[in-house]
């Protein structure tokens, strides 16, 4: 698993991972995704390198999520694998971390959740 971050602007960070997210790929990136979620108010989550969703993926996603909420952050996931997607969906994830399908909703979607609009 894999994780690169990129600053996109006024509080909004781009977290793309790649590769299976399940026990082993959750901790390899477990740090560096918790990272980005506390130096941002909004984390746009690039999900569509990621192959395998398991339970553990789903914790790190949820727990940096709700760390977010706590400080009046968010998380939006977007480019999701079919069965990815499925797995998020059937969860319930979805009630409690937006998912839509591209980079450009996700992205303008977090400019209407930052102070100024979004990535600069």
């Amino acid at each position: 698993m894999k994780i690169e971050t990129t600053e996109l602007g006024n509080q909004v960070t781009l977290a793309a991972l790649a590769g299976r997210l399940d026990i082993a790929g959750a901790g390899a990136v477990e740090a560096q995704f918790a990272a980005a979620a506390r130096e941002a108010s909004v984390v746009v989550v690039d999900l569509s390198g990621v192959t395998f969703l398991a339970s553990i993926g789903i914790r790190l996603l949820l727990a940096n999520a709700k760390a977010l909420t706590r400080r009046s952050g968010h998380m939006i996931l977007y480019g999701c694998d079919p069965q990815v997607e499925k797995v998020l969906r059937s969860t319930g994830v979805d009630q409690l971390i937006a998912i839509v399908a591209t980079r450009e909703e996700a992205v303008g979607r977090a400019g209407t959740l930052v102070p100024g609009g979004g990535p600069a």
